[in-house]
């Protein structure tokens, strides 16, 4: 029996190896022991732990990535409560219409889209032939009545005046009646061709207006801009007809300002004279200063009034008049057009 058990061990040192295994419930690995050492010694790896740590890493990544955003999105709302913004604006202008005041068919259109004019520039010119005619009439009508009233005139000096009866026979009651009838006649004649004489004047002062009011409407054939800008909306040919009011199109004036709609609950912090960062859409590299004007005073409407309250589903839209910095939009006072959408910043004084 000691001789067996001697070769036993002689060959397991042959071997020069030992296979041990780990338990089943942690993953059994076969590791490879040298000979001589200790057999009852057993190398477990345990993989479950080795795989839990890179979770643990990203939950921790994760965790960190939440409170930082966490804190990102306190410090925004501080600072928009501190600083009122809105994406709700958009560029606006005064914008003329140019209407016709007489009709007429179209025979130039000196002017093109987009042309920048100045006051007493001509835009339209209308047919004006019908409308000399009429001044025409209208002037040999006022001459007509200025002859009328220079003969009621001339009728008013040439009234007799009766010599007294008294002086070529003897008084009598006969001869005073006959005086008294005849001065009585030549006093009518008189308030007759004055009378005449008034209202060849009213007819005179009549046949002026006429005349005017022809002079006017034959300038009115040449429609001229009356405010400085660009042309817009044009909307007439050469030979179409146009109607007294009528729009032919627009001028749009310099100058332009941005609407900003900020909810009534931001207001608090919005006041005239402060600085506002703009961001115009079509120009986004390029950053545009204002100031605050004036805050719009709309009034109240019963049927959709609702009570004060903190909840921004409920309040009410104010707009808010921002005008330019002039030299914040130097070099794009001519591309900066009424209907841009724009996004406004109150950043303070």
């Amino acid at each position: 029996m000691e001789q067996v058990d001697s070769l036993q061990q002689h060959a397991q040192q042959v071997t020069g190896v030992e296979e041990q295994k780990t338990p089943v419930g942690e993953q059994e690995v076969t590791a490879i022991t040298p000979a001589g050492s200790n057999s009852n010694i057993k190398n477990r790896v345990p993989l479950s732990q080795s795989r839990l740590l890179p979770v643990v890493v990203i939950g921790v990544f994760l965790g960190a990535g939440a409170i930082a955003s966490g804190i990102y999105a306190y410090r925004q709302w501080q600072y928009s409560q501190s600083f009122p913004q809105t994406d709700n604006a958009y560029i606006t202008a005064d914008i003329y219409p140019v209407t016709a005041r007489v009709s007429g068919i179209v025979n130039q259109i000196p002017v093109n889209e987009n042309q920048a004019v100045t006051p007493g520039t001509l835009l339209v010119k209308l047919d004006p032939q019908d409308y000399q005619v009429s001044l025409a009439q209208a002037k040999a009508s006022l001459e007509l009545a200025k002859q009328q009233a220079a003969l009621a005139q001339k009728k008013i000096r040439n009234v007799p005046v009766p010599a007294s009866v008294s002086q070529l026979l003897p008084a009598d009651n006969n001869t005073q009646a006959r005086q008294n009838f005849l001065q009585a006649q030549a006093t009518q004649q008189r308030d007759i061709n004055e009378q005449q004489y008034k209202t060849a004047l009213a007819a005179i002062a009549q046949k002026q207006a006429e005349v005017k009011k022809a002079e006017l409407q034959l300038s009115y054939t040449n429609i001229n801009a009356i405010v400085p800008g660009k042309i817009g909306n044009k909307n007439i040919q050469i030979g179409q007809r146009v109607e007294p009011g009528q729009t032919l199109f627009t001028v749009v004036q310099p100058d332009p300002w941005v609407i900003g709609n900020f909810q009534e609950n931001q207001l608090e912090k919005i006041q005239p004279g402060q600085r506002v960062d703009i961001k115009i859409a079509a120009f986004p590299s390029r950053n545009f200063v204002g100031k605050v004007d004036s805050i719009a005073l709309i009034p109240p409407n019963n049927n959709t009034e609702k009570s004060v309250n903190t909840n921004t589903n409920d309040v009410r839209r104010i707009p808010v008049k921002i005008m330019f910095d002039p030299a914040s939009i130097k070099g794009y006072e001519s591309r900066i057009t009424p209907g841009m959408s724009a996004v406004v910043k109150v950043t303070g004084k």
